[in-house]
C-alpha cells in the first residue's frame, strides 16, 4: 500500500499509470481498469490519516457529494473503496490540466476565455446549489479543470458544505468552513452565518481577477492578512485594466459586482452571473446595482 506520491498503491483491479495530484489529505493517480482497459482517476486518502475518523468521515462526504452530483461540468465519482487501511474512490479521468497549471504557463488568460470560464462554473455551480444545496467552499484556478474536449469542469469538492435551515427557517452559523485564504469570501473568515452560493460567486470572481490579469486579489501577503483584507473594507485590489488594459470595462463592473464584501449586496445567484457574463461578452451595457456596500475591488472612475 502506497502512502505518498512515489509509491503508488496496490489495487489489484488497476494498473496505477503516474500521480497527477497531491493535496494535504490524498493524492490522486493516473489508472487504468483492467477489466474494461478504461482510464479512471483514484484519489487515495494519505495513509497516516486513514486511522483519524474525522479525516476518514470527511474523505467519505467528498466521495458521497460527487457521486451524487451528475452534470457535465462536475466530475463525477464512481465508487468508494476502503480495503484494510486504504481508503480511495475511483472518479472520471479529466485528461486535461486546471487552470492553475494552465495560468502558470501563459501567464494570464484573456477576457474570452474568463467569460467562458464564469459561465461554465456558473453553470455548473447553480445545478450543485440548487438541486443539492451545496456549496464548493474552494473554487480557485487549480479546481477549475479543462479538458482535452475544451470542456470545463469543477473538482475537488473536500470542503464543500451542504446548506441547511434550523426549524424555524433560520440559517445556522456554520461550525467551521475552510477554504484557500486566496480566493475565499468575507463570509467564510468571519464563520458567524452559513454559507451560501454568494460564497462561491465571490471566489470566483477573485479566481478570474487572478487569471485575467495574473495577480492576487489581494498579492504580497501571508494567509492571515489575505484573510483580514478580504473582510476590511478599506482594503481593494487595483482596477484590473492596470494590469492589463485590454480587458473591458464591463468584465472588471461584473468582478466587482461579484466581489462585494457584504454578501447582502453581492451579486445573488448564478443565473444574474451567467447572464451578465454573457452581456458582457455580447458587449452588452452592464448596469451596476446601485449601492454604497464597499467591494474588494475598486475601479477607476471613468
Amino acid at each position: 500500500m502506497g502512502d505518498g506520491v512515489n509509491v503508488p498503491p496496490e489495487i489489484p483491479e488497476y494498473d496505477i499509470l503516474e500521480c497527477v495530484g497531491t493535496g494535504g489529505m490524498s493524492v490522486v493517480w493516473k489508472a487504468r481498469e483492467k477489466a474494461s482497459g478504461e482510464i479512471c482517476a483514484i484519489k487515495v486518502l494519505n495513509g497516516n490519516l486513514t486511522t483519524n475518523i474525522e479525516d476518514v468521515s470527511h474523505f467519505y462526504d467528498e466521495e458521497r457529494t460527487m457521486e451524487r452530483l451528475s452534470h457535465p461540468g462536475v466530475v463525477k465519482s464512481r465508487k468508494l473503496v476502503n480495503s484494510g487501511r486504504l481508503w480511495y474512490f475511483v472518479m472520471e479521468f479529466v485528461d486535461g490540466y486546471n487552470f492553475g497549471q494552465l495560468l502558470a504557463r501563459k501567464q494570464h488568460l484573456s477576457e474570452s476565455d474568463c467569460l467562458l470560464i464564469c459561465q461554465s462554473v456558473a453553470a455548473a455551480l447553480d445545478y450543485a446549489w440548487n438541486e443539492h444545496g451545496i456549496v464548493h467552499c474552494d473554487i480557485k484556478p487549480e479546481n477549475i479543470m479543462i479538458n482535452s474536449a475544451g470542456e470545463i469542469k469543477i473538482t475537488d469538492l473536500g470542503l464543500c458544505h451542504t446548506f441547511k435551515f434550523l426549524k424555524d427557517g433560520r440559517m445556522k452559523a456554520a461550525d467551521q468552513v475552510f477554504g484557500t485564504p486566496a480566493y475565499i469570501s468575507p463570509e467564510q473568515v468571519y464563520g458567524d452565518v452559513e454559507p451560501d452560493c454568494r460564497a462561491d460567486i465571490y471566489s470566483l470572481a477573485a479566481t478570474l481577477y487572478h487569471l485575467s490579469t495574473g495577480r492576487l486579489l489581494f498579492p504580497h501577503m501571508d494567509a492571515d492578512a489575505t484573510m483580514r483584507a478580504h473582510c476590511d473594507e478599506k482594503m481593494q485590489a487595483k482596477d484590473p485594466r492596470e494590469y492589463r488594459p485590454a480587458l473591458t470595462r464591463g468584465f472588471c463592473q461584473l468582478l466587482e459586482a461579484m466581489l462585494v464584501k457584504n454578501r447582502d449586496y453581492r451579486i445573488a445567484n448564478w443565473v444574474d452571473v451567467f447572464g451578465l457574463a454573457q452581456d458582457v461578452e455580447r458587449s452588452i451595457a452592464f448596469t451596476p446595482r446601485e449601492t454604497s456596500a464597499t467591494s474588494s475591488l475598486k475601479l477607476a472612475a471613468e
